[in-house]
């Protein structure tokens, strides 16, 4: 079974729906390490060595976020400029080399506003594409991304409930 890290990146964790819901559903799996970049790095003072040899210790990296602006949390920025640095990540050294990379998204809008026709013109996958090329640029394996939409609205209990048994479903496949 392959260990996976999930690197949580949700600056208002605290009030969150549907990132909580997921993170409690995979938070007992016996092969997942949960890391909260917010929680750990406040003042983004993110300690590199100690990030890069939590990656090391994993097989499958997953960035859990809510969609900001059609990207990430700024820390999640800050994070690979600072641990996917040159010699460890690219250069000389390719560490992370074959691992696999995962994003585990939340969107506000539905899935219909994220296509040609919709309201944001593009899919969620295509606004992820700078994921995908720091995937490829440092020879990870990009995974197809597990996407939660309509998460701007209040969601019933039953499709939170339907969203969580789904990750813990996408989270096993990557193991």
């Amino acid at each position: 079974m392959k260990k996976i890290l999930v690197n949580l990146v949700h600056p208002n964790f605290e009030k969150s729906v549907v990132n909580k819901k997921l993170f409690n559903a995979i938070n007992t799996l016996e092969n997942v390490t949960i890391n909260n970049l917010y929680s750990k790095f406040k003042d983004f003072e993110i300690n590199s060595k100690e990030e890069q040899e939590l990656l090391l210790k994993h097989d499958v990296i997953v960035f859990q976020f809510p969609m900001y602006w059609f990207s990430s949390p700024s820390l999640l920025k800050e994070y690979f400029d600072i641990v996917l640095e040159h010699n460890f990540a690219y250069g000389n050294n390719y560490n992370l080399e074959n691992k696999s990379f995962a994003i585990a998204v939340s969107c506000g809008g539905d899935e219909k506003a994220f296509c040609e026709s919709g309201k944001d013109k593009k899919t969620v996958e295509e606004f992820l594409f700078p994921f995908f090329g720091t995937a490829n640029y440092i020879k990870m394996d990009y995974k197809k991304p597990f996407i939660t939409y309509g998460t701007e609205k209040k969601l019933s209990e039953e499709t939170l409930n339907t969203f969580a048994k789904k990750y813990i479903e996408y989270i096993k496949e990557l193991s």
